[in-house]
């Protein structure tokens, strides 16, 4: 199941960190951590951050390319727990960790920037054929031009 959350990077790694595997590969990691801001429903006052942390692994290492801290990210993960038992104590530990898979730039609503392209672009102009009366000819003719010659 996917879930998705947005926010504001806070923290990216610049590069990937390289994990050796039981099985003997190798894995890549690359970790995002973004500020979710809070407001009080009645007050409107902010509280307490929120700060969540999503690991991209692998062939998803990459799509953190292009993103900076400060940028409004709108970030598409799941969530993945695992089980580990010490062999020596017997001891059972669990793991929770947000996988992302997908990352995009996010302009949040009310948000405005200075350097933002609006919203509404007018089309290009484009000229209207003249109008001529129900006989198809110009009501007059242009100057220095025969009567009896088109238009074109």
């Amino acid at each position: 199941m996917a879930y998705e959350i947005i926010g504001t990077v806070f923290h990216i790694d610049k590069e990937a960190e390289t994990i050796p595997t039981k099985k003997g590969g190798t894995l890549y990691k690359r970790t995002i951590i973004l500020q979710q801001r809070r407001f009080d429903r009645n007050t409107g006052q902010e509280f307490e951050s929120n700060y969540p942390r999503l690991e991209f692994t692998n062939n998803n290492v990459s799509k953190l390319d292009g993103f900076k801290e400060g940028d409004n990210v709108r970030v598409s993960f799941d969530v993945s727990g695992s089980r580990s038992e010490d062999m020596n104590t017997h001891e059972v530990k669990f793991f929770t960790s947000l996988r992302g898979f997908n990352i995009e730039h996010y302009v949040m609503p009310g948000l405005q920037r200075v350097n933002q392209q609006p919203v509404y672009q007018q089309p290009p102009y484009q000229p209207q054929q003249a109008y001529y009366p129900p006989t198809g000819q110009p009501p007059y003719p242009p100057q220095g031009q025969d009567p009896n010659q088109p238009p074109f």
